[in-house]
């Protein structure tokens, strides 16, 4: 090795080790301290730059978890899947194993109950949550066999690194797990190794003993909750434990509005904003449907514009959370009736999306789904320090580098740059300014122009490790990949606009 090759390595870990204590350390995506780690790798390319892109997730062995009838545990089945994008990734799973499921059954000489995919509708993926709607042949299992199909189906799912819960619906409807259609299930998580028939008598354990008042049995569940965005840009999800005092619908979904109006407070930071309850005629209320299924009934006050205004979002987001809050959660609901006063809602839509024509108010989760946004966790500028930003985008496009570029270069909202927050890339670049962007093993490429790279020269150096690390630590949190590599119009670049040496492999760093 030449004696300047040896200088040049020496200082790029010189480098490395002094941009340490200039950052500041950030939580990881579960609010965790990650610790330090090597920002650049040793000189030198092993890869060429991408023109155009290719798919982000490697071909690679999967497992899925199955329910057998005589095992304790949960079995695994390995099977290659060929690259993919995460949302064909996860509809493959969940196909995958329910094949598998009817084998399994049809061996055992029970072929009747074939299960799949609700109308063909691919799984819905949002906040690390990932709703599976299945096709009614499921209701013909019984509530044992039900509920360990869908503890199959979540911890094949949270296997993977974008997902950490799980919702399984069945015809659009949250199925109950008891003979009195009360008993919620809730959100589930992985659960590989336990013992299946523990798991099911604890579930057990929650139903309103028969001959008991429902009203007056609490239950403690995972619920996920969806929130409406601001500016009318749709609705996002999380989960969380909560504790409902009985286990009625009514009581149900009250509890889920008033934890909306907890979600919508914490995200703004602004625990005065006002109650969703206070803009409702009376409490949510439970009915049954000719048709079959349960109804939850909403009737807004007059002047809930006034609530709008404070929650910065409009109001077919707030029906949309509303709806897809009680119908994930909720056993039974398969529609709310929505009014403002005495009228019935008959249509909801923005200038980003629309449900299309609501017959007398009655608002089915089909309506609303497309409101739901995917999300992505970005990294902008706060007085010199990067800080995440959560940011909707298209649910298609929640693990797509592109996209999450793209929200880069948007930069800040209103609500962020009043608190002080700042884009960090250069104004004057756009999306034809990223060439090309693919993936080799846990690698990811990113080709950008001539452009681009001028544009990092005129920012200067005092703010060239902001720059590189917003994009590096926003494509390695989002995208399950440990490192980028950049590149400028097919080649490397050492240095740009100072020390900074831009021709290694960039690793997520929380000490900016």
């Amino acid at each position: 090795m030449s004696l300047s090759s040896i200088v040049r390595r020496f200082a790029c870990l010189v480098l490395a080790a002094a941009m340490l204590p200039v950052l500041s350390g950030c939580a990881g995506r579960g609010g965790e301290e990650m610790a330090p780690v090597p920002t650049l790798a040793p000189a030198g390319a092993r890869f060429s730059a991408p023109d155009g892109d290719r798919v982000v997730r490697q071909a690679g062995d999967y497992l899925l978890y199955l329910p057998m009838a005589d095992e304790l545990r949960l079995i695994t089945q390995s099977i290659h899947l060929q690259e993919a994008n995460l949302n064909d990734t996860v509809r493959t799973l969940v196909e995958s194993l329910l094949e598998a499921e009817n084998a399994i059954r049809a061996a055992a000489g029970d072929a009747s109950r074939a299960l799949a995919l609700y109308q063909d509708r691919a799984p819905e993926i949002s906040g690390g949550i990932c709703t599976v709607n299945l096709d009614p042949a499921a209701l013909r299992l019984d509530y044992s066999d039900y509920y360990k199909l869908c503890v199959a189906l979540s911890t094949t799912l949270c296997a993977l690194d974008e997902i950490q819960w799980t919702n399984v619906l069945t015809a659009g409807r949250s199925v109950a797990l008891d003979i009195t259609g009360s008993l919620a299930m809730g959100t589930l998580t992985a659960h590989p190794g336990e013992n299946l028939p523990v798991l099911w008598e604890q579930m057990e354990a929650k139903r309103t003993p028969l001959g008991a008042d429902m009203s007056s049995t609490p239950l403690s569940a995972q619920t996920t909750i969806y929130y409406p965005l601001t500016e009318g840009r749709g609705i996002g999800c999380e989960s969380r434990l909560l504790n409902y005092p009985g286990q009625t619908a009514g009581q149900l979904a009250t509890t889920l509005a008033d934890e909306i109006t907890q979600t919508v407070r914490a995200r703004a930071g602004d625990p005065s904003m006002p109650s969703l309850r206070d803009y409702l005629l009376h409490d949510p209320l439970s009915s049954d449907l000719e048709e079959g299924g349960r109804l939850i009934t909403l009737s807004f006050r007059e002047n809930v514009d006034e609530m709008l205004e404070k929650w910065d979002t409009d109001f077919p987001c707030l029906v949309s959370a509303v709806v897809c809050t009680l119908t994930t959660f909720v056993p039974g609901v398969s529609a709310v009736s929505v009014r403002i006063g005495d009228t019935p809602v008959t249509e909801l839509s923005n200038e980003r999306y629309r449900s299309g024509l609501l017959l007398g108010g009655l608002v089915q989760r089909s309506s609303v789904a497309g409101f739901l946004a995917g999300s992505a966790v970005i990294f902008l500028e706060k007085e010199g320090r990067l800080v995440r930003c959560e940011k909707p985008l298209e649910q298609q496009a929640s693990d797509s580098p592109r996209a999450l570029l793209r929200a880069l270069m948007a930069g800040p909202d209103r609500k962020e740059i009043a608190s002080g927050i700042t884009g960090t890339l250069p104004q004057d670049i756009s999306e034809e300014d990223v060439l090309g962007i693919a993936a080799e093993g846990d690698v990811l490429l990113v080709n950008l122009s001539e452009t681009f790279r001028d544009a990092i020269r005129q920012e200067g150096p005092e703010r060239e490790a902001i720059l590189c690390y917003s994009m590096v630590n926003t494509l390695c949190l989002n995208s399950g990949l440990r490192r980028v590599c950049f590149f400028f119009e097919g080649g490397q670049a050492e240095n740009i606009a100072g020390e900074l040496y831009w021709a290694g492999e960039f690793m997520y760093n929380p000490s900016l």
